[in-house]
């Protein structure tokens, strides 16, 4: 019973691996701002697909708007130094923020 469970929690883990969104509210005709979050899964120091802010920041530039300029960026969870803790095995979320428009 312990190894089907086990299997389970496993494959759950890697169907989320990859989730990603992306949100845009124009302000105007042209501009206006953006937020792409991202999950990654990371196993043994190997981040699968991407790291979690990789595959936000290109969830975004994907969309191909004009000048698109990251103005904040969130990592969860994040342990300073003690980070390397969650090489080991780890789910990670990131953040991203930032507005598009046309150059001032």
């Amino acid at each position: 019973m312990r190894a089907p469970a086990l299997a389970l929690l496993v494959c759950a883990t890697l169907a989320c691996a990859s989730c990603a969104s992306l949100h845009f509210e124009p302000r105007d005709d042209g501009t206006g701002t953006f937020h792409s979050t991202a999950l990654a899964f990371t196993f043994l120091g190997s981040d699968y697909p991407q790291s979690a802010v990789l595959v936000a920041r290109a969830n975004a530039s994907d969309a191909r708007l004009p000048n698109l300029v990251v103005t904040e960026e969130r990592i969860f969870p994040y342990l300073w130094r003690l980070d390397f803790l969650l090489d080991v095995i780890s789910i990670r979320w990131a953040s991203v923020e930032g507005t598009y428009g046309p150059a001032n």
